[in-house]
C-alpha cells in the first residue's frame, strides 16, 4: 500500500526524478510490475477488460529519466518488460509524470495528448482502446 501511496503523490513523482536517472531498469520494471499487478488484482472490471487489448505491446518512454519499458497485455494481465524483439503496438513518450499520471488517473489523456506532453504512435484504436480501460479504474 505504501508503494501505492508514493507513487500517487504528485510531490513523490516529481522527486523521483532524479534518482529514476540512477536506479537500474530492472529495479524500475519489478516496481512497477508490483503496482500494476496490485492495480489488476484490486479491480475486476478492470482486470476483465484487459482482454480487449490481449497480446498487445505497449512501449513506454520517459524522455526525462531517459528509461523506457514495454507493458505487454497477456492473460488479463500486464507484464513488464525492459526488452522486446518486436515493434512495439503503441508507443507513448513523454515526462515521467505524466506516464505515471496516465497510469494513476491524475491526468487526463487528451488534454496532455493535446497539448503535445504525450506523443502516441502506432496502432491508435489499440491506444485509445488502452485510454478507455485505463478510464475504467474505480
Amino acid at each position: 500500500m505504501m508503494i501505492l501511496f508514493i507513487i500517487m503523490n504528485d510531490r513523490a513523482i516529481k522527486f523521483m526524478t532524479k534518482p529514476l536517472k540512477v536506479i537500474p531498469p530492472w529495479m524500475q520494471g519489478a516496481g512497477l510490475g508490483l503496482f500494476l499487478g496490485h492495480v489488476v488484482e484490486n479491480s475486476p472490471d478492470f482486470k476483465e477488460r484487459l482482454e480487449e487489448i490481449d497480446d498487445k505491446y505497449f512501449l513506454f518512454v520517459a524522455t526525462d529519466v531517459e528509461q523506457q519499458f514495454y507493458l505487454h497485455i497477456k492473460d488479463n494481465a500486464i507484464k513488464v518488460k525492459l526488452h522486446h524483439p518486436d515493434p512495439p503496438n503503441v508507443t507513448m513518450k513523454g515526462e515521467f509524470s505524466i506516464l505515471m499520471g496516465l497510469m494513476t488517473r491524475k491526468v487526463d489523456p487528451d488534454t496532455v495528448f493535446f497539448s503535445r506532453k504525450l506523443e502516441i504512435s502506432g496502432d491508435t484504436a489499440t491506444a485509445l482502446c488502452f485510454k478507455n480501460i485505463l478510464d475504467s479504474i474505480e
